[in-house]
């Protein structure tokens, strides 16, 4: 098995983590954030300079897990009270300036979004919020260890 390597970028108020082994090159990383992620440069990530909330709300949209934030917890409980949709992410076009809420309980019947279905459960509704447009993959299996985009785990399922 190749060595799974975590390369680090800090700005001294936030610190980026970087899984190549996980990455499934969605682009979501510099179409989102090009002042950060750059593609052709290296390092590619390049953190000094750019608003701390910025980042994080970016690495936040990554679908596979590759990028996360240090010091993150990335495991969950055994059951965290939601059933599986699909085993499949959705690939969805998230407007610019709406605010989506995603299926988090995974009993909506309108996956991968919300219809408040979650209110006879304990499990409750993640918010996108997208400044611009974007296409996302989001998690249908609601095991993901990076709500709500989908990091792979229906694979394992």
């Amino acid at each position: 098995m190749a060595e799974e390597k975590v390369k680090t970028y800090s700005n001294g108020e936030v610190t980026v983590e970087w899984r190549a082994h996980l990455c499934i090159h969605s682009e979501n990383c510099w179409r989102g954030l090009p002042e950060v992620f750059k593609p052709k440069d290296r390092p590619w990530i390049q953190v000094e300079g750019v608003d701390s909330d910025k980042i994080v709300n970016q690495v936040h949209k990554c679908p596979s897990g590759a990028l996360r934030m240090a010091g993150e917890e990335v495991t969950k409980s055994e059951s965290n009270g939601s059933v599986i949709a699909k085993k499949h992410p959705a690939e969805v076009e998230l407007e610019g300036g709406k605010p989506y809420l995603w299926c988090a309980c995974g009993r909506s019947g309108e996956q991968p979004f919300c219809d408040n279905t979650h209110q006879k459960t304990d499990v409750k509704p993640v918010v996108i919020k997208n400044e611009k447009p974007e296409k996302a993959w989001l998690c249908q299996c609601k095991q993901t260890s990076n709500p709500p985009y989908c990091d792979g785990t229906h694979n394992r399922l």
